[in-house]
């Protein structure tokens, strides 16, 4: 089960009785790495085969990093940083990526569950249970995906039901008294259809701090949150595939902000603790959010058509104290609702050597605040607005064996957007302020360009030239503002992909600079922000991943990336010190570097098979370090540089029918952070990670 917003939930069927994937065990050497198939390309293809960045990551690795939902993949994708603001996710992949807030703001790492597109970025923030498998494809995705993917796309993979019935069903204790349930059960509709049914639920009893104002507990991450998905599959025919999905899930959580530490208050107030609050008004964030969607794959001779429908609904509320002291300075009430829809076509076929994939694309969105509130120390801002969105898009790509072993792959998407800003209401001290309906329009033509070679059976080298594009939109928190335009991305990669040492070892590199303009940069006003474009930057960078299996116990998976971002041109960026002063212009960002670009990002996770009489015990240990990054172009607030380290051990009987596990997460107890903020008017603001967490889980499968 996938539920929006739904935080700190295990992984159902993590153990291998449990995790269906689409790998494929190499026959010849059974110890040996396995295969593992993609749809990077919209097709099914080898990892091996793709001439793109690609890092996939299978069920069973997922359970032994500790990886529980979205922001913790950073625990296994080098140059991968999730950051949150407020009740949003905000994804960077390789430096490129996010920080505008609002109901109406798309990623530039684009996600997509079992091929729907998760516009919302308060849907971008989930857990996970029936995962088959996640692909991470790295750079602007501009002809396939195309819609806002200037820095990748995250695709989440569930499983589709099977006609063997089947059910795995888990629960998990741990520390903050946090009780956690995961089921998972298909079976089979007569010979021609099968069906399954997903359910998480989630709770944590203490928080991981206090409020000192009035003595609550904050810091749930969840709080009696529930998620339901299932699948209907049916297949009338040997040429015909049908999936009906639907989901729904609702999630609260009680992060709050504090001041950060080092930093006074308007009022005097300081540093209240790691986890604590000290706050006058209820912070929280609340979710329901629920879509159906259905994909049909039809095989016409040669010719694959594919129809993808999905209709997706969230309401949220937002509430902040956002001056992070006990007076009453600035407080807010976000309620916020998105609708999307979309409709994709897609026609594709494969010969000896030609593949092909040509489609259409429709999408229509509405997302804005209903009643917003911003309290200004007694000055009551109310925000009624909305912005409507029709993109139209158009795309094909093919790749061409020239001679065998070379291959050229070209494609284009271009994409017609037109969007609409309505405000019902924008007063401030009563006084209501008329902001007349605003409309804009842009097209763009992106592209891909890339030529592999087989080097041998197990070697390929590839280059490739991309574009991408993240389409513009208008600030609803600030209705009177001009609206911001499009950002570009320009990528150059070249990358080898290689099996070596009798496919006991996969080992993948690449290397890329990315040419990145207009890049839309939230700018801190009182009591909010603003958007601007302008900014260029230039990001290049080397990485490298691997899997080892060095025998048929062990098994050693890692990556590592480095990475270098840099304003090439930032004039009249905002300056602001750390309480809430902006510092008069002129000032510069040029030279700076980029947000949300560590240098160095690396993980390694060791997994060992006992084999016993009475089942197989499996150690796991994972470490993941992050060398920092900086939140603003000003480089003022950085994250600092952490690890996190995860272990644990579990055991499944011999007949793989019961199982059991004990782990702990971040066992070192390091301090990093899920979002840290300046502001104009107020000091300094962050949420801390959660500490140091353990727990038990006992799992059944038949």
């Amino acid at each position: 089960m996938i539920g929006a917003s739904s935080i700190a939930l295990t992984l159902c069927g993590a153990s291998a009785a449990a995790a269906q994937t689409e790998n494929v065990v190499d026959n010849d050497n059974n110890l040996g790495v396995q295969e593992i198939v993609v749809t990077a390309q919209r097709r099914s293809e080898r990892l091996q085969d793709v001439p793109i960045s690609v890092a996939a990551v299978t069920s069973s690795q997922i359970a032994v990093a500790g990886v529980t939902g979205t922001q913790s993949l950073t625990l296994t994708i080098p140059a991968l940083t999730f950051n949150r603001t407020g009740n949003e996710g905000n994804v960077y992949l390789r430096g490129v990526g996010t920080n505008l807030v609002g109901p109406n703001v798309e990623q530039a790492v684009a996600i997509y569950v079992d091929g729907v597109y998760y516009a919302s970025p308060q849907a971008s923030v989930f857990s996970f249970n029936n995962i088959e498998r996640i692909e991470v494809l790295k750079g602007p995705q501009g002809t396939l995906f195309g819609r806002n993917t200037t820095g990748g796309v995250i695709q989440i993979i569930t499983k589709d039901p099977s006609m063997v019935p089947a059910v795995n069903a888990e629960v998990t204790y741990g520390n903050y008294d946090t009780l956690e349930a995961n089921f998972y059960g298909t079976t089979g509709l007569g010979d021609k259809a099968a069906i399954d049914l997903a359910v998480s639920y989630a709770n944590q009893g203490k928080g991981f701090g206090k409020n000192l104002f009035n003595g609550e507990e904050v810091g749930k991450q969840a709080k009696d949150n529930i998620a339901l998905r299932s699948k209907l599959l049916i297949e009338p025919t040997d040429t015909t595939k049908i999936v009906i999905a639907g989901d729904y899930a609702y999630a609260f959580d009680n992060n709050t902000y504090r001041l950060a530490k080092g930093v006074v208050g308007p009022d005097g107030s300081v540093f209240p603790g790691r986890y604590n609050a000290n706050s006058n008004f209820p912070e929280f964030a609340r979710s329901k959010s629920g879509g159906i969607s259905g994909r049909i794959d039809q095989e016409i001779g040669a010719i694959t058509l594919t129809s993808i429908t999905a209709y997706r609904k969230l309401k949220s509320t937002w509430s902040l104290n956002q001056d992070g002291v006990p007076a009453m300075l600035t407080e807010d009430v976000f309620p916020q609702k998105v609708r999307t829809f979309s409709q994709e076509l897609q026609l594709s076929g494969d010969t000896d050597k030609l593949n092909w994939v040509v489609g259409g694309y429709y999408y229509d969105a509405k997302a804005g605040f209903d009643d917003a509130t911003v309290d200004l120390a007694g000055t009551l801002i109310v925000l009624n607005d909305s912005q409507s969105t029709r993109s139209y898009a158009g795309f094909g790509q093919a790749t061409y064996e020239v001679f065998e072993g070379t291959r050229v792959t070209a494609g284009l998407r271009y994409t017609s957007e037109r969007q609409k800003f309505v405000t019902d209401m924008f007063s401030v001290g009563g006084a209501e302020i008329p902001v007349p309906d605003a409309r804009q329009r842009f097209n763009r033509l992106t592209w891909r360009v890339s030529l592999d070679q087989k080097l041998n059976d197990d070697v390929m080298a590839y280059a490739s030239y991309n574009r991408g594009f993240k389409s513009g939109g208008y600030n609803v928190a600030a209705p009177a503002d001009a609206p911001y335009k499009p950002e570009t991305n320009d990528a150059y990669e070249v990358g080898l992909k290689s099996t070596l040492f009798d496919r006991q070892l996969r080992l993948n590199l690449a290397a890329f600079w990315y040419d990145y303009r207009d890049i839309q940069a939230q700018i801190p006003v009182p009591g909010g922000t603003t958007v601007l474009n302008g900014p260029k930057a230039r990001i290049r960078g080397i990485e490298g991943e691997f899997e080892a299996q060095l025998s048929s116990a062990l098994r050693i998976t890692g990556g590592l990336a480095y990475l270098d971002g840099k304003y090439l041109s930032y004039p009249d960026a905002p300056y602001v010190d750390s309480s809430g002063v902006l510092a008069p212009p002129p000032t510069t960002a040029t030279g700076n570097g980029t947000i949300s670009t560590p240098k160095f990002t690396g993980n390694l996770a060791v997994q060992y098979e006992i084999e016993s009489e009475i089942g197989t015990f499996t150690p796991n240990v994972s470490v993941s370090y992050n060398d920092g990054f900086y939140y603003y172009p000003d480089n003022r607030i950085r994250q600092p540089s952490y690890a996190v380290l995860n272990v644990g051990l579990s055991w499944t009987s011999a007949d793989e029918r019961y199982r059991a596990s004990v782990w702990g997460r971040n066992l070192t107890d390091s301090l990093y952070y899920i979002g840290r903020s300046e502001q104009v008017g107020n000091a300094d603001i962050d949420r801390a990670a959660p500490p140091r967490t353990y727990g038990v889980t006992l799992g059944v499968s038949f």
